[in-house]
């Protein structure tokens, strides 16, 4: 069977090596790559923009206990039930019948966030790939937020249903029959970002060993852009690769 290599956090490795850092001028918090993470204080000043989508992947219950303005719930396992499905990464339908209820359009800006960072990644790459090209992470998630005395509200938001048409990413899933055929290039870096137990027990043959939680500082937010590439580099995942996480 030809199963999708269809990560939850692994495939940042990927946007960190390609994406520049984000400019603009000083502020107390670091900066990240802007089209991939979004700092609570930037997130706060664009609530009241029309274009903004705000996806809480926590349970129900915590969702319902307070969340950011205008957030809309967004259930983890039911969108992972479809990716993993026989030709649930190329159901057109079934995507485009998931993203309509969250009021989604090509113009929209849509932030992710959630207690869990692989649930919330997970959801930030199966959007990227179904075509919302502006897709970011909340940097150090609902927590990150709720620390910092930020408004928060238990109403759930009225969203308009909109139609969107998935347009899959080609470049973004790679099928392990043709993984198989690319091992053996010098220009394809496996990257497994599973736990030290999980990697010892068993890999893809000649897999870099990155664990996705050596991505985050102990606060939970992401490390610096330049410490995020100085990892890589020492784990021997270069610039000039192709990365295939998983």
């Amino acid at each position: 069977m030809k199963t999708g290599l269809c990560v939850s956090l692994g495939i940042l490795v990927v946007c960190v090596i390609a994406t520049d850092a984000a400019a603009g001028k000083k502020s107390a918090e670091p900066k990240r790559d802007s089209q991939m993470l979004v700092e609570p204080a930037q997130l706060q000043k664009k609530l009241d923009h029309t274009t903004l989508r705000i996806l809480d992947v926590r349970s129900m219950e915590e969702y319902s206990k307070g969340h950011i303005p205008g957030a809309v719930r967004v259930d983890v396992g039911d969108w992972k039930t479809l990716a993993i499905a026989d030709g649930g990464l190329h159901d057109v339908k079934g995507w485009a019948e998931k993203l309509a209820p969250l009021g989604i359009t090509s113009k929209s800006h849509v932030v992710v966030h959630g207690g869990r960072l692989t649930d919330a990644a997970r959801i930030w790459w199966l959007l990227k790939y179904v075509g919302v090209e502006n897709a970011s992470l909340l940097n150090g998630s609902w927590e990150s937020w709720a620390k910092s005395g930020r408004p928060a509200e238990t109403s759930t938001p009225m969203v308009v249903k909109t139609e969107f048409t998935p347009k899959f990413q080609a470049d973004r899933l790679e099928e392990i029959d043709s993984l198989k055929k690319s091992l053996k290039s010098d220009k394809i870096k496996v990257v497994d970002a599973r736990s030290d137990r999980e990697f010892a027990g068993g890999r893809i043959s000649g897999s870099a060993h990155l664990e996705w939680k050596e991505l985050l500082a102990e606060d939970g937010r992401f490390k610096t852009k330049k410490q995020l590439q100085q990892l890589l580099r020492r784990q021997g995942i270069m610039p000039d690769e192709t990365a295939v996480c998983y």
